[in-house]
C-alpha cells in the first residue's frame, strides 16, 4: 500500500457510490430488525438478539451520514 493512497476505514466505506451503498446499509437495518422481530416471536430470541437491534441502529445511522455526503457531492456538482 502506498503512502499516497486514502486510508479506508467503515465510516469512509461507500464514499465513490454513496447513494447505492446507503441504500444498501438501510435495506441490511430492515433486514436485521425484521430477523429480530422473528426471533422473539417464535422465543428464541435473548438478550443477543438486541445486538442486532444495535447493528440496525448502526447501519441506519451510517446510511444517513452517507445520504448527507451525496448531498453534499451533488449540491457540490451544480455549483460549478
Amino acid at each position: 500500500m502506498s503512502t499516497h493512497q486514502p486510508h479506508k476505514s467503515i465510516f469512509t466505506l461507500g464514499s465513490r457510490y454513496p447513494r447505492q451503498i446507503g441504500w444498501l446499509r438501510i435495506v441490511i437495518g430492515i433486514y436485521l430488525v425484521v430477523l429480530t422481530a422473528i426471533l422473539y416471536s417464535t422465543g428464541h430470541g435473548g438478550r443477543w438478539a438486541w445486538l442486532l437491534l444495535v447493528a440496525a441502529a448502526l447501519h441506519f445511522a451510517l446510511a444517513g451520514r452517507l445520504f448527507r455526503i451525496a448531498y453534499r457531492k451533488h449540491d457540490r456538482r451544480l455549483r460549478v
